[in-house]
């Protein structure tokens, strides 16, 4: 009788040590999941701040007063100290979206990657969203850099031919789309005796499926970009009916970026 009431208490104390240490290690794994989320919102808003206008990294300064922030005040103030101008709300919406992937990111990487090998690949795609949603520019410099990642992404996924076949693949996807696009605004403006500036698909979009084809390989950058292009046809309708009904539509000139929605495509490939 003893042994047995020994035996339970054992078991008991064993149970108890090992809920106390899932528990605190999942403590520790939402800590660092939210300080490195902090972290890596700072650094994309960074990112997007300074890119766009000076295609380096440089000190980031005010849109409105364009006087420099010190670096206390562009971490921890959400206005300028110079003219009190209020900062975008980009920044608060960037940090708290990247503070929730980093949590689900946790449980849920990316197929074939552990949770450090997804970190950069996903911080290096949420550089590239923000500054095309906010800027509809695909920059030269983030393109290199990202021909570079997803170059050393890809050979580890698919050796150097297979993802150099999806460049190629995802290059002439996109150039299709774009000399399609170009050849309907032309038209269009022919019929209508004025030039047409605003086109569906920019030359940005051409190098950024190039890049994700070196990610994905060939022939899954195919279905990774047309998955893509179906979400924002999609979004593209509903943008537009909302448009008609609000009464704010003007024609080829509300065109949405095409990028992000070829990245969103790609990334549930992962997924798949």
């Amino acid at each position: 009788m003893n042994f047995c009431a020994g035996l339970t208490t054992s078991v008991n104390n064993q149970i108890s040590v090992h809920l106390e240490s899932v528990v605190y290690s999942s403590f520790y794994t939402l800590l660092i999941c939210i300080f490195l989320g902090l972290f890596i919102g700072s650094l994309v808003n960074y990112f997007a701040d300074v890119l766009p206008a000076t295609r380096r990294l440089s000190r980031p300064v005010c849109p409105e007063c364009d006087q420099p922030y010190m670096p206390k005040d562009y971490l921890f103030s959400f206005r300028c100290p110079h003219c009190g101008n209020k900062r975008p709300k980009r920044q608060i919406i960037v940090i708290v979206i990247s503070v929730i992937l980093c949590a689900l990111l946790r449980f849920f990487p990316f197929h074939g990657l552990n949770f450090w090998a997804t970190v950069p690949l996903l911080t290096y795609l949420a550089v590239i969203v923000v500054i095309d949603l906010e800027h509809r520019l695909v920059l030269l410099e983030t393109s290199l850099f990202g021909f570079m990642l997803m170059l050393i992404y890809g050979i580890i996924f698919h050796g150097i031919v297979k993802a150099l076949s999806g460049a190629l693949g995802g290059m002439l996807i996109m150039l299709a789309l774009f000399l399609l696009g170009a050849a309907f605004g032309k038209i269009v403006g022919i019929l209508r005796h004025k030039a047409i500036n605003e086109v569906p698909f920019g030359f940005g979009d051409v190098i950024f499926g190039t890049i994700l084809g070196l990610l994905c390989s060939w022939p899954a950058i195919a279905a990774g970009l047309l998955l893509g292009i179906v979400i924002f046809s999609a979004y593209s309708l509903l943008w537009l009916i909302s448009l008609v009904l609000t009464k704010r539509y003007k024609s080829f000139s509300n065109a949405q970026a095409l990028t992000p929605f070829l990245i969103l495509g790609t990334i549930i490939l992962f997924y798949l």
